[in-house]
């Protein structure tokens, strides 16, 4: 990829990202936590613009926002009209109207948070469509020929992005997201189907500079025809760390979280945002769950969510103190805090904004000599300034640290 057709989304280092949203707020069939409410969720979260500014997020990322009318119904549970399958390019979503959501971007600029949308570039299902802008199967779904993207789980239902007429749509309307809606850049879903380039192009071809852009690339089976095993085989770290270099986007650190999951914070340091190469630590964005891999506060139509993932409860708390004391950007899950009570994270988010923790931050390992994780962080001037501890036997020279949150099993010391 020729790096000199990058454009580079990935902030300005400084960073703390919001999730503002969880899979059960709303259903085709309007069984969702926020169905038959007399707000939208975009006004619940325009009336926490201050809110969310005042504990320290800097971005706040959305859901898909065109309409979703697909539904689907098994074992007792049903869903559909989340965003993932939207099938035209209406703003009107479940979450609220494109009026609503301008009026929201505003609100949450004038406190100076920056907002991502969701942008589900690849992917359908047939059987759970009620209409689609393209007729099926046709020219612009890969059921017709081969993409350069590679398949989506089956690829039967995938968009052709590199066709003139879906590429060029896609380009009308994320310019009026940026245009319109004010809108700040993208959170790229599931970016195997489609091509970086097909990223790196849309950025490109945009008439707005998007400010930040993340990729969640989640992909450890081979595909014979991911166009990332072919560049990069099979190491799902390299394939990670070239869609970010291919895209010019920041990318989500599923290299971390795979540990994190595993609650031994020993190998926390095997993360991307860990990397000793800075390049790599900037792009890095860390998460502990999001809509997909967590769960959603319950709901009648799907319990608790998708749950495929989930980081476990017991140590949520410990996660979130790694990834708001370390380098990457450090993306938050809407009902960690605001459903489940995790208020240490507003406390850890203060602390990584006092020490002047940044994406790229150098920091010194000590998990050698200690037990567990321990480590010390630098700022942005290259000064040790915060000190972190999770299940280990380290402390600092108290002397010259100082205590500044703790719970069972962490501590987070900053410089005096």
């Amino acid at each position: 990829m020729d790096k000199s057709e990058l454009q580079i989304t990935r902030g300005n280092g400084k960073d703390i990202l919001l999730q503002g949203f969880h899979w059960n707020l709303v259903k085709t069939k309007k069984t969702g936590t926020m169905d038959n409410r007399e707000i939208s969720w975009y006004k619940v979260l325009t009336d926490k613009a201050k809110e969310i500014s005042e504990l320290g997020f800097t971005i706040l990322y959305l859901p898909p926002p065109w309409i979703d009318e697909s539904h689907w119904e098994g074992n007792g549970k049903h869903g559909g009209g989340e965003g993932y399958f939207w099938h035209d390019f209406d703003l009107n979503s479940n979450y609220g109207t494109k009026t609503e959501l301008i009026e929201l971007v505003d609100a949450l600029h004038k406190v100076n948070v920056k907002v991502i949308i969701d942008i589900v570039l690849n992917h359908r299902d047939k059987n759970k469509m009620k209409s689609d802008l393209w007729a099926y199967p046709g020219p612009h779904w890969r059921a017709g020929g081969k993409e350069n993207g590679g398949a989506f789980l089956d690829g039967s239902c995938d968009l052709r992005i590199e066709h003139e007429e879906v590429y060029s749509r896609f380009k009308i309307a994320l310019n009026e997201l940026l245009d319109d809606c004010k809108i700040d850049g993208w959170r790229w879903d599931f970016v195997w189907g489609y091509h970086p380039k097909d990223v790196m192009s849309l950025i490109k071809d945009t008439a707005k500079e998007e400010y930040f852009s993340v990729g969640e690339y989640w992909q450890s089976a081979s595909i014979s025809d991911d166009p990332m095993f072919l560049r990069y085989g099979g190491s799902e770290k390299s394939r990670i760390i070239g869609w970010a270099n291919d895209s010019g986007c920041a990318v989500f650190d599923m290299i971390l979280k795979k540990e994190l999951n595993t609650g031994n914070p020993a190998n926390f340091k095997y993360g991307i945002n860990c990397s000793s190469n800075i390049e790599e630590r900037k792009m890095s964005v860390t998460l502990v769950d999001n809509h997909d891999t967590g769960a959603s506060p319950y709901s009648v139509a799907n319990g608790w969510g998708q749950k495929v993932w989930e980081c476990p409860a017991e140590f949520k708390s410990h996660a979130y103190a790694f990834i708001l004391s370390m380098p990457g950007t450090p993306c938050i899950y809407w009902p960690d805090f605001f459903d489940w009570g995790l208020t240490e994270i507003a406390d850890l988010v203060k602390a990584r904004k006092k020490a002047g923790i940044v994406s790229g931050s150098e920091w010194i390992d000590l998990t050698d000599k200690y037990s567990g994780f321990a480590a010390i962080v630098k700022n942005e001037l290259n000064e040790e300034a915060l000190a972190i501890s999770i299940y280990s036997n380290f402390t600092p020279d108290l002397s010259i640290w100082k205590l500044e949150v703790s719970k069972e099993g962490w501590s987070v010391w900053l410089k005096k």
